[in-house]
């Protein structure tokens, strides 16, 4: 009897639902860990995309309030904390804005005079959950919310995948 159990090569049904069982465990943790760095990695990227296209639209706001064209209330509202509406050295009106209902950080081409949003509407920007505006005397310290102005500060907040950031900056206009 040894001898023809020792010819027949072969697995037992018990090694053969170890087999399957040892396999199915480490498929099943396998697929969770996959699963787990494949969403950091979405979640990863898109944080990076709506971080990215934030400061390049503020930096493009920042270089849009350096051209303020004068710090008089015909040029420049100051009325406001959650926009701003000027006037540039070409004499087109700019104003900035966030879009409660999109989050999105508008700009549209409304000067002091026209409501923002008005005037042909842009979005320029994704997931800003926040944007302050900041209006300083000559001292730097002092806010005001009247003309003359010297220094207007800007600060805009980005929330995407419960990660946020805020990107601030006090501009000096060129003609102020």
């Amino acid at each position: 009897m040894d001898a023809r159990r020792r010819q027949q090569h072969g697995w037992t049904l018990i090694e053969m639902l170890t087999v399957i069982i040892i396999l199915a465990v480490v498929s099943a943790v396998g697929a969770r860990l996959m699963s787990g760095m494949f969403r950091s990695y979405f979640a990863a990227r898109d944080i990076t995309s709506s971080d990215a296209q934030a400061r390049v639209a503020f930096e493009r706001m920042t270089r849009e309030l350096r051209q303020i064209r004068s710090a008089t209330a015909t040029d420049l509202d100051v009325a406001s904390a959650a926009q701003v509406r000027f006037i540039d050295m070409d004499g087109n009106g700019v104003c900035f804005y966030r879009d409660a209902a999109t989050n999105r950080l508008m700009r549209s081409a409304d000067g002091p005079a026209t409501a923002c949003g008005t005037t042909s509407a842009q979005p320029v920007a994704d997931f800003v959950s926040g944007l302050t505006f900041f209006y300083y005397l000559n001292d730097g310290i002092t806010t005001t919310a009247t003309v003359p102005v010297y220094y207007v500060t800007v600060r805009v907040n980005v929330q995407d995948n419960d990660v946020s950031d805020t990107l601030r900056a006090t501009i000096h206009p060129r003609n102020f």
